[in-house]
C-alpha cells in the first residue's frame, strides 16, 4: 500500500490541513492517510486542547473520508519526553514493513529540513514530499530527494482561528470546541473592553472553582463564565433591536439588565450552546431567580 504521514498539533484542524490531506491522497494515489496528531511538538508550546479532544476534532473535520485514518502513536507514548520525527517513522515502518510511506510537510519546513533530528535517516525510511506553497525551494530539498504537491497558496493557520478567525475551521469542528470550553479567552476577548474581559476570565475560573467544590459540572461552569457577559457593551440600537425580537416581554425592564437576556442569545447564535443549564446560568447571572440551580448559583456568586 502507499501510505500518507501527516502530522501535526492539530489545535485545532483547519481548513487548511483538509486541503492538504485531500490533495495529497489525489496527487499521490495513496490507498491510506495516517493523520498523526504530535503529544509534544518540540518547536510549539503545550496545546490548548487536550489530546482526546485533538483527536475528536480530527475525526469530525475527516469523517466523510474513508482513507484517512488518526495515528494515536505519539501520543499514547508513556513518557512525557519530546517525541521527534524520527521515532514515530521507526515505529511506523515495524507496523507497514512492506509498504510505501510519504511523509508530508510544507515548503517552509521542507526548506529547513537539514535541521531536523536525524534528517538523513529519515529520507532514507520515507519518502519525503512537501506541499509547493509558495517559498523558494532551495539546495535542501535537492540533497533530501523531496517529491513536490503543487497545493494552493493557504493562509489558515490554527495561530490564525486563534486570533479570532473562525471561518477557517469546520463549522462541525468550532461548534465542538466551543461547546467543550476550547479556545473561548481567544473569541471572547473580541466583545469586550480590556477590563471587561479581566473580569469574564476571573468569573470562569472561579465559578469552575465553586463548581468543583460542590459536585457539579466545573467546564459548564467556566463556560457560562466566560459568555456571561458578552452581551454587556452591545451596541445600544442593537441592544434595543434584540430586546424587542426575542425578549420583547423585558423591555421595560433596566438597561442594565438586558445583557442577562442578550448573553444568552450572543451564546446560542456565536458559540452553538445548546445545553440548558449553561444558558440558564447566563440568564441568572444578573438578577438570579426563585429556582436557581447549583450551576446558576455557582455563577451568580
Amino acid at each position: 500500500m502507499k501510505i500518507g504521514i501527516f502530522g501535526g498539533s492539530f489545535d485545532p484542524i483547519h481548513l487548511g490541513h483538509t486541503r492538504i490531506i485531500n490533495e495529497a491522497i489525489i496527487s499521490l494515489q495513496l490507498d491510506k492517510m495516517l493523520i498523526v496528531p504530535t503529544k509534544h511538538n518540540p518547536w510549539k508550546e503545550d496545546s490548548v486542547a487536550n489530546n482526546q479532544q485533538r483527536i475528536e476534532m480530527i475525526q469530525i473535520a475527516l469523517k466523510d473520508n474513508s482513507k484517512c485514518e488518526v495515528c494515536t502513536l505519539e501520543i499514547d507514548r508513556q513518557d512525557n519526553e519530546k517525541n521527534y520525527t524520527i521515532d514515530t517513522i521507526k515505529e511506523l515502518k515495524k507496523i507497514y514493513k512492506n509498504d510505501q510511506l510519504y511523509f508530508m510537510m510544507g515548503m517552509d519546513q521542507a526548506s529547513q529540513f537539514d535541521k531536523w533530528k536525524s534528517a538523513k535517516e529519515i529520507s532514507e525510511l520515507v519518502q519525503l514530499v512537501a506541499f509547493n506553497r509558495g517559498y523558494q525551494k532551495n539546495d535542501v530539498l535537492n540533497d533530501y530527494h523531496f517529491e513536490f504537491i503543487q497545493a494552493d497558496s493557504t493562509a489558515e493557520s490554527s495561530t490564525q482561528f486563534k486570533a479570532g478567525n473562525k471561518e477557517i475551521v469546520d463549522r462541525n469542528v468550532y461548534t465542538y470546541a466551543f461547546q467543550n470550553g476550547l479556545y473561548l479567552e481567544n473569541f471572547v476577548s473580541g466583545y469586550m473592553s480590556e477590563k471587561r474581559f479581566k473580569h469574564t476570565c476571573s468569573v470562569a475560573k472561579l465559578a469552575r472553582e465553586f463548581a468543583v467544590a460542590n459536585g457539579i459540572d466545573g467546564k459548564k461552569a467556566y463556560i457560562a463564565g466566560m459568555l456571561h457577559d458578552i452581551a454587556k457593551e452591545m451596541d445600544k440600537k442593537q441592544e434595543d433591536d434584540l430586546m424587542e425580537k426575542y425578549f420583547s416581554k423585558y423591555v421595560d425592564k433596566p438597561r442594565a439588565i438586558y445583557h442577562q437576556w442578550l448573553s444568552t442569545y450572543l451564546a446560542q447564535k456565536d458559540f452553538m450552546i445548546e445545553d440548558a443549564e449553561i444558558l440558564q446560568a447566563i440568564r441568572h447571572h444578573t438578577t438570579a431567580s426563585t429556582n436557581m440551580s447549583l450551576l446558576d448559583m455557582c455563577v451568580y456568586c
